[in-house]
């Protein structure tokens, strides 16, 4: 069957049921119903209630909610020993946990619903000859829509009438040129490339049109780019495989040794409650109860400092993946560059070049010639009217109407101050795909004008004559026109669309006088240079995919440093086997010219079989399969689409490329703080497991209760993991490579540090302490049940403080990962100076506060038997600057032999 943009107009009516009057009342309620809203079918609408209960059911909050009902059976065979406070607090754990994971996902819902509008609210239409304003998700197959400068189209059609009709097609080509609308097809063989229709989501940038519409909501090319999206799959994040690793690791450890000591109570004569409450004890010993709400904490913070600097985090596991970012594609126009055209350069025929200054379309800006005589001026201001008054653009305070290229010339005029004299136009002659050229006729009394903009290579032959620098017009050579060429292509190569301005005495485009070139560039970003260069000094590579074509791609990508080892275009692409495009990505950064949307998803997916860790940022529809694929998709805030976002992990509120650096430092920082925390965690189970340990095979009493483990893990651990987490990016963090997906977080570096060289001193500070109280106290070694309780509980307190304290030390040494905590600055993490008072105040309660007491099983200790806790704090604090400075030492060594050495 043949396409609808193929038609004529009279099949198309009888195709589409209407009719240039358009559509009745009743044919749009019936397609209504048939066709269904002009709606983009969105994600089903979350429920919430559901996501929710999802936070109860993974591996580690079931591990704790085992625990916890272990602790009630305890309590219910040997009640009124603290067991049913202990499953309480475990619930209120996993309760904390799994209501602030929602909430963040909620907050980061709700504030993605304010960024998600694309269409317009209302259109004109022509229904039964009358023209009506209408809502956009009224619009139906068969509406007649009437479009005019600035206007979003609502829905594809196929052009009736069009009046120098432009579009820009960018969100869904990714090109930023503007794009000529003409009643006929072309060569055609698919709607998109059809240059009689118009589309969804698409903006109309000069002239007008009238169109039939032929698609509505998912039927409509947007929508069919945006349904790729759901069946792209997402893989796992770094984050959430770590997770999974250090949740099972702990918890095989843990249930590991509460299953031996379990059957070695039962060998021992111990009894089944006694070794049950003993394993149960092991077990909340070993699982670090506070760790996924420090970590979900950690990932919080870090959202909300990046959401203070523009970058919003949809989900945030999607934090930490940025850290392990190794490639970065970025589309070129709205990411790199600004998606404004600016007139920088102008060449004068008579000689002269011009550079002006400023950027944007309102900003001022100055010309500076580079040779000027006593005409240069006037022959400038002749060059600008003939521009201006072939321009249908305008701007004023509010608003800007029409193509960006035009925009730019009468931008340019308004900051010399010309502006176009009053004329009258005669004539109209567009611009065409084929012409290449737009004219414009005015009759200024008995005279005849004709004002021409166009491509160098259809306008310069038109010319016979150019305006030479004496201010008079001079016949013109065959070595002044290979002069103009010449400055045309040095303009090309630095990355400029290029104009010719000519003009005529005769409604004819015909015998025309070379005025001179302008040149125009959708300039770079602001600080993208600076960024691209920190991405590879990190050592990410930064690769363009553009529609554009290779020539402006490469031109861009020189100015802002973009390095690249070859540049291959669309259709080169496609002749390449999935097996060679890995095997280059694998070893060359390339820049990817002509790119269509499927083209960029299958870059990403090779790039991630090539094992890279990929970060996609865009703004178009034709983004969001890529987007969703990436690793990490970023979407731009402001000129992003609805598809685009909802695809995103992260959203650039600024629309800056340089937004990246500071998020990817941000990533970086997560994990190095996950990986503090977690080594700070491991340090404070050393001193809950020894003691258990130690009770089972000597004979002393129990020197710990599972309570105030749990009082550690949740009290005392939170706070300062919290402070950790909210650690700034340490001086190197850039200047390091990606974190490999290979790299762990929970590595034998951690191990190491976390259970070998601080948990060791913190439990030794805490079984010295408490050995050392009850022998100042008349213990005899021996004597497992102690006739005064409150001796028992005030031995159990002094082991509680000497893990306690050595905590507050720890968690001011693990501040940094490689350098001296003291070399950051007392108070520069102040959440730190509050996590330390906190703990103090904790360590006073546990001593003083009845309340405290008799929940956790404390007494008060005398002044004078403290001092024993007050060596073990400062052997952990310089135990460990110790370790990293010879980390250190070591290190610089190894950087300082020369290759082979």
């Amino acid at each position: 069957m043949m396409q609808l943009f193929a038609l004529n107009q009279k099949e198309l009516f009888l195709r589409l049921k209407t009719s240039e009057n358009g559509l009745s009342s009743d044919q749009v309620a019936r397609r209504l119903v048939e066709f269904g809203a002009n709606e983009l079918a969105t994600a089903a609408k979350k429920n919430y209630l559901l996501a929710y209960l999802v936070q109860y059911i993974h591996f580690f909050a079931i591990v704790l909610e085992v625990a916890a009902i272990l602790s009630f059976v305890a309590d219910h065979y040997a009640p009124n020993e603290g067991s049913d406070i202990l499953g309480y607090a475990i619930l209120a754990a996993v309760i904390i946990n799994a209501t602030f994971t929602f909430w963040q996902e909620y907050r980061a819902d709700k504030a993605m619903e304010e960024l998600l509008k694309l269409m317009p609210t209302k259109v004109s239409l022509r229904r039964e000859g009358k023209i009506v304003a209408a809502m956009a998700h009224e619009i139906v197959p068969g509406d007649i829509m009437l479009l005019e400068e600035g206007d979003k189209v609502a829905a594809d059609g196929i052009l009736l009438e069009a009046t120098s009709l432009f579009l820009n097609l960018s969100s869904l080509n990714g090109e930023s040129a503007p794009v000529a609308r003409d009643l006929l097809p072309g060569e055609a063989k698919r709607a998109l490339d059809a240059k009689n229709m118009v589309f969804a989501g698409t903006t109309v940038l000069s002239g007008s049109g009238v169109a039939v519409t032929s698609a509505t909501g998912n039927a409509t090319e947007f929508g069919k780019i945006a349904s790729l999206t759901k069946n792209v799959r997402k893989a796992i994040t770094p984050m959430q495989r770590e997770i999974i690793h250090i949740t099972r690791t702990f918890t095989i450890i843990a249930l590991g040794m509460g299953c031996v000591f379990f059957a070695l109570g039962l060998f021992s004569g111990k009894g089944i409650m006694t070794a049950s409450i003993f394993a149960l004890a092991l077990i909340v010993a070993n699982v670090p109860e506070g760790l996924l709400p420090t970590i979900s904490l950690s990932l919080s913070l870090a959202s909300q400092r990046m959401a203070r600097r523009n970058a919003l985090i949809k989900n945030l596991d999607s934090v930490e993946t940025l850290g392990s970012v190794t490639v970065i594609c970025t589309d070129k126009t709205g990411t790199l560059t600004k998606n404004e055209m600016t007139l920088k350069l102008l060449w004068l025929a008579g000689g002269e070049e011009i550079s002006i200054s400023g950027e944007g379309y309102r900003e001022p800006g100055e010309f500076s010639f580079d040779q000027q005589n006593e005409s240069s001026e006037n022959r400038l201001v002749a060059m600008f009217i003939a521009g201006l008054l072939n321009c249908r653009a305008s701007i004023d305070e509010e608003s800007l109407r029409g193509d960006p290229t035009e925009l730019a010339i009468v931008a340019a005029g308004r900051k010399k101050g010309i502006t176009a004299p009053e004329m009258k136009k005669v004539q109209e002659i567009i611009f065409t795909s084929e012409r290449k050229m737009m004219s414009s006729v005015y009759q200024e009394g008995e005279t005849t004008w004709l004002f021409a903009k166009g491509a160098v290579e259809t306008l310069l032959p038109k010319c016979t004559t150019f305006l030479a620098s004496d201010g008079t017009e001079h016949p013109l050579t065959e070595a002044d026109r290979q002069a103009a060429l010449t400055r045309a292509d040095t303009f090309e190569n630095q990355a400029f669309r290029v104009l010719l301005i000519a003009r005529g005495k005769k409604a004819a485009e015909e015998d025309l006088t070379l005025l001179g070139l302008i040149a125009i560039m959708d300039l770079p970003r602001h600080g993208v240079s600076e960024a691209v260069a920190s991405c590879k000094t990190a050592g990410i590579r930064t690769m363009m995919i553009t529609g554009d074509n290779p020539r402006t791609a490469a031109a861009i990508a020189n100015q802002i440093g973009l390095t690249h080892d070859r540049v291959i275009t669309g259709p080169e692409l496609e002749e390449m086997r999935d097996e060679q495009l890995e095997e280059i990505l694998a070893k060359e950064t390339v820049l990817f010219a002509r790119m269509a949307s499927s083209q960029k998803l299958r870059i990403a997916t090779a790039l991630q079989n090539a094992g890279e860790v990929v970060a996609m940022t865009g703004d178009g529809v034709n983004d969001a399969p890529a987007l969703k694929k990436a690793d990490i998709g970023i979407a731009m805030g402001i000129s992003g689409s609805e598809v685009a976002k909802e695809a995103a992990d992260m959203v650039l509120l600024d629309d800056n490329f340089s937004s990246i650096v500071i998020a990817i430092e941000e990533g970086r920082t997560v994990y190095f703080n996950v990986k503090k925390f977690v080594t700070y965690v491991l340090a404070s189970n050393a001193p809950e497991i020894v003691p258990y340990i130690l009770q089972f095979f000597l004979k002393i009493p129990l020197p710990l209760s599972v309570i105030q483990i749990l009082s550690i893990d949740l009290g005392t651990d939170i706070l300062p993991g919290v402070a950790l987490g909210s650690e700034r990016p340490e001086k190197n963090i850039m200047n390091r490579p990606p974190v490999s997906r290979k790299e762990k977080i929970l590595d034998r570096e951690v191990f190491l540090r976390g259970y070998l060289l601080l948990g060791v001193i913190e439990a030794m500070a805490a079984m010295i302490a408490f050995a050392f109280f009850l022998q100042q106290h008349g213990w005899q070694y021996g004597t497992v049940v102690l006739a005064d309780p409150l001796l028992h509980r005030q031995a159990m307190t002094m082991t509680l403080l000497g893990a306690v304290t050595c905590q507050i030390f720890n968690g001011w040494t693990m501040r940094s990962w490689e350098f001296s905590a003291f070399s950051l600055g007392f108070f520069s993490n102040r959440l730190m100076l509050w996590a330390m008072a906190t703990e103090l105040i904790w360590v006073w309660a546990l001593l003083n506060v009845a309340p405290v007491q008799k929940v956790f099983n404390t007494a008060h200790v005398p002044l004078s038997d403290l001092w024993i806790l007050l060596p073990f704090p400062v052997l952990l604090l310089l135990s460990h600057e110790g370790y990293k400075w010879l980390r250190r030492r070591k290190n610089s060594q190894a950087t300082a032999l020369p290759d082979g050495g």
